[in-house]
C-alpha cells in the first residue's frame, strides 16, 4: 500500500511498517505534508485529527483531495460532534474513524476502507450541520453522521426512516445544510397537520377560481422551494390521490397548479420522512410502491435512543443547558441513582421523551442536581400505560379522574364545561402552532368558521 500519513502516533507508524511491505510516507508539518501530495500518488491518505482546528481539519481534507482524485482519505478523529464529521466527509475523507481504538484496529479499519473503495469505486462527497436530536459519540450516531453526509451533495430524493422522537426533521435539515445549495429555501411540511384538500393547496398552490374562496391565486410551498429542498415529514399519512401527485412530480419535473392549464417545472431535491413500514402499507393497498421506490433511492436510518445509551449523558448536558435557560435555573447535573434510573428506561418516545423528561426534571428539581424523585412517572416505572384496544388513554382516563375529583371537593359543577374548555383550548392552540397562527387555515383544519375561531381565541386568551 502506497500511504502517506499526517501526525500520525509513534505507535500507528509502526504497525503500518509492520504490516505494509509498500513504501510509507510520513509528514508532521503542513509544508511537507502538502509537498507529498503534489509530488507522488498515495493509494491512502491518513490524517490524525489531533490538535487540528475544524478549519485546518477540512482545508487539509481539501488540499488532499484535490491532488489525489483517486486516493482513500481517512481522518483518525476525536471529535464526534455532527459539524466536524460530515464536514470531513463532504470535504472528500471516506472514513472518519472515532478514537480512541487499539491500534492493530485502526490498521484493520484502514485496509478495509481501501478494499472497500477499490471493490465499489465509491467517491464520497460530504456534510456539516447542528441538528436538535442529533447529539452523541456513539458509533451508531457517528455513522449517522457519516451518511447524512454521503447523501448530502445529490438531487436525489431521500427516504429518512427512524422512530417517533429520534429527530427525522433534524435529519432532514441537516442534509440540506450541509448541501451545496443551502443557501437555498428548506420547505418543510408535515403531512399529518392538513386535510388532504387543503394539503394539496398548500403544496401546490392554485389559481383564482379553483374552488369557492379562491378569490386570489396562490403560491404553493413546492415553488417556494424551487433550488432548495422539500422536506415532507410523516409521509405515510398521505392519500393515495396525494400519493399519485407527488409521484407525477418526482418523474417528470414538474406539476400543475389547482385549476391551472400549464404546468410548472421546478428543480427541488425532496426528502421524505416517515416512522412507518411503507412495505407493510404498499402490502395492504394505502401506499403506491413506484412513490416509495422513487423516494428511497438514497435512505437514511436514524437508530433509536435504546440502541445508543452511552450518548444519554451528553443530551442530558445539552438540554439541561437548554432548560436551565428557559426555566432560569442553575441545574449542575443528574445525580448517579438518577442516571442509573435514566440509562435503565428504553425510551419509546426517543430524544423527544429525553428532552421532555430533563425539562420536567428541572423544573421539578429544587436543588442544583436533579434527584431521582425529580424524574417523571414514565422514567420511574409508575406511569400508567395505555391498554391496547382501548379508545382512550388510561392517562386520559387519569386526568378527568383527577379533574372530577377537585370539582367534588370544592363542590363545584359543570363538570362538562370545564373540562371541554380546557381539551378545546389546547386543542386550538396547538393547531395555531402547526400553522404558524394563520387563522384561516387553523379553521379549516377544526372544521369551523373563522368567526368562530375568533371568538374562541378571545374567550382562551389565545389572541
Amino acid at each position: 500500500m502506497v500511504l502517506l500519513g499526517f501526525r500520525l502516533e509513534k505507535s500507528l507508524k509502526e504497525e503500518l511498517e509492520n504490516n505494509f511491505e509498500n513504501e510509507l510516507t510520513f509528514a508532521d508539518d503542513v509544508s511537507k505534508f502538502v509537498d507529498c501530495l503534489k509530488n507522488k500518488k498515495y493509494e491512502t491518505i491518513v490524517i490524525e485529527e489531533k490538535n487540528l482546528q475544524e478549519e485546518a481539519l477540512i482545508n487539509l481534507i481539501k488540499i488532499a483531495k484535490d491532488h489525489q482524485k483517486k486516493g482513500v482519505i481517512i481522518v483518525l478523529g476525536e471529535t464526534s460532534n455532527l459539524k466536524v464529521v460530515a464536514g470531513s466527509i463532504k470535504a472528500g475523507a471516506y472514513d472518519y474513524v472515532l478514537k480512541p481504538l487499539e491500534t492493530p484496529e485502526i490498521v484493520k479499519i484502514i485496509e478495509k476502507s481501501v478494499k472497500d473503495f477499490r471493490l465499489l469505486a465509491e467517491r464520497i462527497d460530504k456534510h456539516k450541520s447542528t441538528g436538535d436530536k442529533l447529539i452523541g459519540q456513539s458509533k451508531q450516531i457517528v455513522e449517522l453522521y457519516k451518511m447524512i453526509g454521503k447523501v448530502a451533495m445529490s438531487r436525489l430524493p431521500v427516504l429518512v426512516f427512524g422512530e417517533k422522537g429520534t429527530g427525522k426533521t433534524s435529519v432532514a435539515k441537516a442534509i440540506h445544510q450541509f448541501s451545496d445549495w443551502s443557501d437555498k429555501p428548506l420547505i418543510s411540511l408535515n403531512c399529518t397537520s392538513y386535510q388532504n384538500g387543503l394539503l394539496e393547496r398548500k403544496m401546490f398552490g392554485y389559481e383564482k377560481g379553483a374552488f369557492r374562496g379562491a378569490v386570489f391565486p396562490q403560491i404553493g410551498e413546492l415553488e417556494k422551494a424551487n433550488g432548495g429542498t422539500l422536506h415532507l415529514g410523516n409521509i405515510e399519512s398521505l392519500s393515495l390521490d396525494m400519493q399519485s401527485k407527488i409521484l407525477y412530480f418526482l418523474e417528470e419535473g414538474k406539476f400543475f397548479r389547482l385549476g391551472g392549464a400549464e404546468p410548472i417545472e421546478v428543480d427541488i431535491r425532496v426528502v421524505a420522512t416517515t416512522c412507518v413500514n411503507l412495505e407493510e402499507l404498499i402490502n395492504q393497498g394505502k401506499f403506491i410502491d413506484e412513490l416509495y421506490r422513487k423516494l428511497r433511492v438514497l435512505e437514511v436510518n436514524i437508530p433509536p435512543l435504546r440502541d445508543r445509551k452511552d450518548d444519554i449523558p451528553l443530551i442530558i448536558d445539552h438540554y439541561l443547558i437548554e432548560c436551565n435557560d428557559e426555566l432560569q435555573k442553575n441545574i449542575k447535573g443528574v445525580s448517579k441513582p438518577a442516571l442509573k434510573k435514566i440509562l435503565r428506561h428504553d425510551w419509546p418516545g426517543n430524544v423527544n421523551e429525553l428532552k421532555n423528561a430533563i425539562k420536567s426534571a428541572v423544573a421539578l428539581c429544587r436543588g442544583t442536581s436533579i434527584l431521582i424523585e425529580d424524574l417523571p412517572s414514565n422514567v420511574l416505572g409508575t406511569k400508567i400505560t395505555k391498554k391496547k384496544g382501548d379508545a382512550l388513554t388510561s392517562d386520559l382516563k387519569e386526568w378527568i379522574k383527577c379533574e372530577i375529583d377537585v370539582f367534588k371537593k370544592n363542590n363545584q359543577k359543570d363538570y362538562y364545561g370545564s373540562i371541554i374548555s380546557k381539551v378545546e383550548k389546547e386543542l386550538i392552540r396547538q393547531v395555531l402552532q402547526i400553522t404558524n397562527g394563520k387563522k384561516v387555515e387553523t379553521a379549516e383544519i377544526l372544521g369551523i368558521t373563522r368567526n368562530t375561531l375568533r371568538t374562541k381565541m378571545s374567550n382562551y386568551g389565545l389572541e
